[in-house]
């Protein structure tokens, strides 16, 4: 997601609300449940409090119940940015990780393939999934995330990566992080919104190549992981999203190895730490 009001600061404090709001609004549709929207709430309300008057700030907690009150009137059956079309196999399939989910199981539990049902079906509505979360995670900090503070795209001194892809940059090319996570969620996008790549009508099947081209996503949005962990760890807990963060790796790594789907070599960087969390 990109960090717009940072692109723009001269801009109104309105213009800026509305994008607070606008990532809002893009949680919901990306299925984040209460008390992530919770997170963002107090997010925004932080940012407001530190830059406005008493009586800017007053109108913002005003701006902020309304968006509140029309958030939680809709219906709570949230659904992912990208759709699968109700009734579908795929459709079911998304639910029914979600529902494993939320009752509780055990993660390890959650991410193995039911009984009966294809393994790409699987694994796409799961990388819809983890695109969605994994953009909003990095969307609520991406104010931290400058060309200033990070201008490589590392994770910490002995990892640096590097941007490559069909088209502007067909060499890898050293870019800020910013500009690589831009890169990255525009082209992770493109891929799911592709139905020769993702097909979402009945009897599509997936392409040949399909765990290969989520095996390229999935190892990239790791490196979100990678960055957002080591360099931005002090923002995740000034936020209180410690919890939140934690919980969506152990759900995505968890998914990887048991399919196999990044290479070991990928998870290196966040080795100790997985070791502490997913035991």
């Amino acid at each position: 997601m990109r960090n717009l009001g940072s692109t723009c600061p001269k801009q109104s404090l309105k213009w800026r609300w509305q994008v607070k709001c606008r990532n809002l609004l893009f949680a919901l549709e990306t299925g984040v449940p209460p008390w992530g929207l919770l997170w963002m709430t107090f997010h925004i309300c932080e940012f407001f409090f530190k830059r406005t008057t008493p009586g800017q700030q007053l109108q913002a907690q005003l701006a902020m119940a309304l968006c509140l009150k029309q958030v939680f009137a809709k219906d709570k059956t949230f659904r992912p940015r990208k759709r699968f079309e109700p009734g579908t196999q795929r459709f079911e399939l998304y639910k029914k990780a979600q529902a494993s989910l939320k009752s509780g199981l055990d993660l390890r539990s959650v991410v193995r393939l039911p009984p009966g049902e294809n393994i790409d079906d699987w694994i796409a509505v799961h990388v819809v999934d983890f695109f969605n979360r994994i953009n909003l995670i990095y969307g609520t900090m991406a104010e931290r995330c400058s060309e200033t503070s990070c201008p490589v795209m590392a994770g910490g001194p002995r990892y640096e990566y590097r941007w490559q892809d069909e088209r502007q940059y067909r060499r890898p090319a050293k870019l800020s992080a910013p500009r690589y996570m831009a890169l990255l969620m525009d082209w992770i996008e493109g891929l799911i919104n592709d139905e020769e790549v993702f097909p979402t009508r009945v009897g599509v099947p997936f392409p040949k190549n399909f765990q290969q081209v989520c095996t390229k996503i999935l190892t990239r949005l790791f490196r979100v992981f990678v960055h957002v962990y080591i360099h931005h760890f002090d923002s995740i807990l000034s936020m209180g999203a410690e919890a939140h963060v934690n919980t969506c790796y152990k759900h995505f790594y968890y998914f990887i190895r048991e399919f196999s789907l990044v290479d070991q070599r990928e998870l290196e960087p966040l080795r100790e730490m997985t070791e502490r969390i997913c035991h």
